[in-house]
């Protein structure tokens, strides 16, 4: 590594790695674009009930584009809460529910907002499903999305930007037992 690059460090956020260009600038690796490199991330397990977290970016989402000499640091869950199936209707031939949710972050990690997509989650029993996703993705957070900005002396302006991610999340019935899944997209 070139001696004018080094790792980019913030208290409580990972490691930004950098790579050196010819002349000795830093570029960063990862360029946010409010999701993964790729279209399907898987991230850690939530314990109870089984869930598993992946990643699912649409075409149409919205992206920062950073300038020359930005960088960016993409933000990671901190803490998810599992959606809870609502009991009053696990049956043991229930028929799978999907829900999909947009997740709208603060600059804090915190999340904001959580508005489910209207074409998902069909049938008379859709507002409970959607409500137990709203009632778990609010307690959810996540490191924030930091923007590190050039101010032409040899220093950074850091500045943490709101965000937002999609989930889409899956209630089934499975040995008699609920299993709620959920994909990021």
């Amino acid at each position: 590594m070139h001696s004018a690059c080094a790792p980019f460090r913030v208290p409580g956020v990972r490691e930004l790695t950098v790579a050196c260009a010819r002349r000795g600038a830093c570029i960063a690796v990862a360029v946010i674009a409010l999701a993964a490199c790729s279209p399907r991330t898987v991230l850690k397990p939530n314990p109870l009930p089984k869930t598993s977290y992946e990643m699912l970016v649409p075409d149409a989402a919205s992206r920062y584009t950073l300038a020359p000499g930005e960088t960016a640091v993409q933000p990671v869950p901190d803490k998810q809460v599992a959606p809870i199936y609502p009991p009053s209707l696990l049956r043991p031939n229930a028929a799978p529910v999907t829900v999909t949710a947009q997740l709208v972050v603060g600059k804090d990690g915190h999340v904001q907002g959580v508005y489910p997509v209207a074409d998902t989650a069909s049938g008379a029993n859709r507002p409970s499903f959607q409500s137990a996703v709203e009632q778990a993705a609010m307690q959810w957070t996540f490191t924030p999305l930091w923007m590190q900005t050039p101010n032409g002396d040899g220093t950074f302006e850091l500045t943490a930007r709101p965000f937002s991610l999609w989930y889409v999340f899956h209630f089934k019935v499975v040995d008699g037992k609920p299993v709620v899944e959920t994909v990021k997209r």
